[in-house]
């Protein structure tokens, strides 16, 4: 819920700035930060204490990028890793906070910019892909031992960091 107290109101306030931004620009500085997030806490130069103060900064700015491109998951993931949860906590919180997430920018966006007519199509196959996908992960991740899980989603985290600074 802290995480969320934050994460709300900042996507909605990226979302209302979506617009306005260069987004492969932001995008390739979320990318940095995340890339640079993995590394320290790769070699140890940094480690999160599981905090409020953690939750609330990690889910405003979660949240505000979140907005202003589309998505930050990756950036939400770290945050969570970072509080050293067992595997389906991390999978479950993640989950949760990006369907709070994506509905309210949802709202937003419907009022500030036209959606189209294949928004909500594509919007329906997307949920029902990130339920899918979490379902399968959940399967995946009760084989794996905690320090494995949290390995992978380094690797992950890393090459998705790699995607967004290359691609924006």
């Amino acid at each position: 819920m802290l995480f969320l107290s934050a994460a709300i109101p900042f996507s909605m306030l990226g979302a209302l700035s979506f617009a306005s931004l260069p987004t492969a620009l932001v995008a390739r500085i979320v990318g940095v930060a995340i890339l640079l997030f993995v590394i320290l806490k790769a070699t140890g130069m940094i480690a999160f204490k599981p905090s409020r103060r953690v939750l609330v900064i990690g889910g405003g700015v979660t949240g505000l990028l979140s907005g202003l491109v589309g998505s930050a998951g990756p950036l939400g993931a770290a945050v969570f890793l970072s509080l050293g949860l067992p595997p389906l906590a991390y999978v479950a919180s993640d989950a949760v906070a990006s369907i709070v997430m994506h509905s309210a920018k949802t709202i937003v966006y419907g009022a500030t910019i036209d959606l189209g007519p294949t928004f909500w199509p594509l919007a329906i196959a997307m949920g029902l892909a990130m339920i899918v996908g979490t379902w399968a992960g959940c399967l995946l991740i009760k084989r794996l031992p905690v320090e494995r899980f949290r390995q992978l989603v380094m690797v992950l985290l890393a090459l998705i960091a790699t995607e967004m600074i290359v691609m924006g």
